[in-house]
């Protein structure tokens, strides 16, 4: 049967054969109408993918930054132990020690950090911050109220006799706080006791939140035990420079 002639059968020149030619998105935003046509356009195809591709971009500066950027030298980590120091009064303390000591900030960095909340019942996250920190040789000095301090005697600090030279440990002998060291079981050594740290209350505005007189001792195995020293003359020489005035 011939059916070629039947007017159901499409030819080759029939509309649905005819290649479409797909406007191009230029064309497309050209043909829109307003501003409010263009940013509807816009959110439906184009905001999802802008924002995506700019948080991809921005990660990727900053970890390039991060990456790229020098690190700075660390000359001096002090921690402060529950809050005993303002955030103000250990702001103007970092500060002072910077100018006194003559930190390039572009290089170097001094930390004063009083974040390490020790007492109480959630104290797990500081205690275990603190530990590492200070095993690591990372901390050089800690302030800290007498009863905690003098717990860690013989264990963080060392005699003040194997850490200062002996024009400042003589001078400062009025301020040494005396501690028993404990053996590795944590008990007494009795007879043993020897100085430690300094009382530096009256250096401060701040007090310990128990009333305690505050202590502070260089750690035994800080990482730059020259600049803790630098740091005690420095708050001996600020103190007596604001009693001046």
């Amino acid at each position: 049967m011939d059916i070629s002639d039947k007017k159901t059968v499409l030819d080759d020149s029939a509309s649905i054969y005819q290649k479409r030619e797909e406007k191009s998105d230029r064309a497309k935003w050209k043909e829109l109408k307003g501003f409010k046509a263009k940013w509807e356009h816009f959110k439906a195809y184009y905001l999802l993918k802008t924002f995506i591709w700019s948080c991809v971009a921005v990660l990727l500066v900053y970890a390039g930054y991060t990456f790229l950027k020098p690190k700075k030298e660390q000359v001096l980590y002090v921690a402060i132990l529950d809050a005993v120091l303002m955030n103000n009064e250990t702001e103007e303390l970092q500060a002072g020690y910077n100018e006194y000591f003559g930190i390039d900030e572009e290089t170097q960095e001094s930390i004063f950090d009083n974040t390490m909340l020790i007492s109480g019942n959630k104290n797990a996250y500081s205690m275990s911050k603190l530990m590492a920190h200070a095993f690591a040789g990372e901390i050089d000095v800690i302030i800290a109220s007498e009863s905690q301090f003098k717990g860690w005697a013989g264990v963080m600090f060392r005699p003040l006799s194997e850490q200062l030279p002996a024009d400042l440990y003589e001078k400062l002998s009025d301020r040494f706080c005396y501690a028993s060291p404990t053996d590795e079981n944590g008990n007494v050594i009795e007879g043993g006791e020897r100085p430690y740290g300094l009382y530096v209350t009256d250096l401060f505005i701040g007090r310990s939140t128990n009333k305690e007189p505050l202590v502070l001792g260089i750690c035994g195995n800080s990482s730059h035990e020259k600049n803790a020293e630098e740091f005690v003359r420095y708050i001996l020489c600020h103190k007596a420079k604001a009693e001046e005035e």
